[in-house]
């Protein structure tokens, strides 16, 4: 009995532990970015540390995390060591390792209780509040409040780049889809009305923002939630079309009284309209080529930035960045086949549990369109995307995709009321 009450009282701490961190994520996204890594590593380790008490080892069987783990090895054992630079591909690659154990650490126990997920909720939209309210400020005073930064063109925020949009968009859509399946599992509307003012005012700053990538994504992302909305029917349908109004009537508005975000949109035009002069453009194609010249294990992972100057200086391209600015086009140049197609097997796994879950009608539909209008933020494969390894873009995506990952089994009965139960 005392080693069960031990057993039972060190999981609890693990957990409360775990959940302070997955809690302090977005708000070290914003002003340490180190410490978002160090709080990704600790749950890590932490979920490694149960599953050797317990004995428990089950969650790398489960078809997403094993082909990560998959991925991982592939990573290791034939991407880095043909790389073009072997050091600054096994440095990514073996730490990569850390985002797979955080993935199956929070979908499979931080968030696999509900009063944890409260807690999430509760501090990821304080956290995103003061976020956009920094942010709106930096919009009508010239400066950010928290961090100082300057507005040029794009806003801030609390950020030292202007990274705000995408940040509030990937962080809103997941905690509000976490919000709402809470809402459905137990029915309590706290967390989901509270979520409903701030995604909309963290909308409201994403299209203020400038960012042409996080605007574009999020309008496809609410696109699924109102098809989610609209499958729930009844009244829900005549809402989802409000909504549509609401939103498209609001960028319209916004496209006729801001000279600066007009421009913006236009800049969207003049890059579509010439997309291989742009530099997009040249960024993917040179992808493209390295991928065919090391189709199998691509160049290494982070080698891109390395090997551009040499094709530079051959004239292939104008100016080198450390990624092509592609999710795919990345994934293809720096692992090549080996790495890319598992990579799309586990797209296509959690992408098709959503595409299931719409079809179950009622509150389903939403939980599942809210689900999927998540994952297009991280995995639309024609967005002009940060990198998918470094580390601030890598932890706010993951962090993303798996609370989004942990609503949707919560809204499939998957979690339990409390980890007491667990001992």
């Amino acid at each position: 009995m005392i080693s069960a009450n031990f057993s039972g009282a060190f999981e609890r701490r693990m957990h409360l532990a775990a959940t302070c961190f997955l809690c302090l994520i977005p708000a070290f996204l914003l002003f340490a970015r180190g410490a978002a890594d160090g709080a990704v590593v600790l749950i890590a380790l932490l979920f490694l540390v149960r599953s050797a008490v317990h004995r428990d080892w089950s969650w790398v069987r489960e078809a997403d995390i094993a082909v990560l783990l998959v991925i991982w090895l592939i990573m290791n054992l034939l991407v880095s060591p043909f790389a073009e630079f072997t050091g600054k591909s096994f440095g990514r690659s073996a730490s990569w390792l850390r985002f797979v154990v955080f993935y199956a650490a929070v979908t499979r126990w931080v968030l696999a209780d509900q009063k944890a997920i409260r807690a999430v909720c509760m501090a990821f939209l304080a956290t995103i509040m003061i976020a956009a309210a920094d942010a709106l400020y930096q919009f009508f005073a010239g400066y950010s409040l928290l961090g100082g930064q300057h507005m040029n063109g794009r806003l801030t925020g609390p950020l030292d780049r202007p990274n705000i949009g995408i940040y509030l968009a990937k962080t809103g859509f997941a905690t509000m889809t976490l919000a709402f399946a809470l809402y459905v599992a137990d029915m309590k509307q706290k967390a989901f009305r509270v979520g409903i003012v701030v995604l909309a005012f963290a909308l409201m700053i994403v299209f203020l923002s400038g960012e042409r990538t996080a605007s574009v994504l999020s309008l496809l992302a609410i696109g699924c939630g109102l098809v989610g909305l609209f499958l729930v029917g009844g009244k829900s349908r005549l809402a989802a079309m409000g909504v549509a109004v609401l939103v498209l009537g609001g960028v319209g508005t916004l496209l006729t009284v801001s000279d600066r975000i007009f421009a913006r949109a236009m800049a969207i035009g003049n890059v579509v309209g010439d997309y291989s002069g742009s530099i997009y453009g040249e960024l993917s194609a040179l992808g493209w080529r390295l991928f065919t010249e090391h189709p199998v294990t691509g160049t290494g992972m982070g080698n891109f930035g390395l090997v551009c100057p040499d094709y530079r200086a051959e004239g292939v391209i104008r100016e080198c960045h450390p990624h092509p600015h592609n999710f795919y086009i990345e994934w293809l140049s720096d692992t090549g086949l080996v790495g890319t197609l598992p990579w799309l097997v586990f797209v296509a796994i959690i992408v098709w549990a959503g595409v299931r879950h719409i079809r179950n009608g009622s509150r389903q539909s939403l939980v599942a369109g809210l689900y999927l209008g998540t994952l297009v933020l991280s995995f639309f494969p024609m967005a002009a995307t940060q990198s998918a390894f470094s580390n601030w873009p890598a932890i706010l995506a993951w962090n993303s995709i798996a609370v989004a990952v942990a609503a949707l089994r919560l809204s499939q009965g998957r979690t339990r009321s409390s980890v007491n139960s667990s001992s």
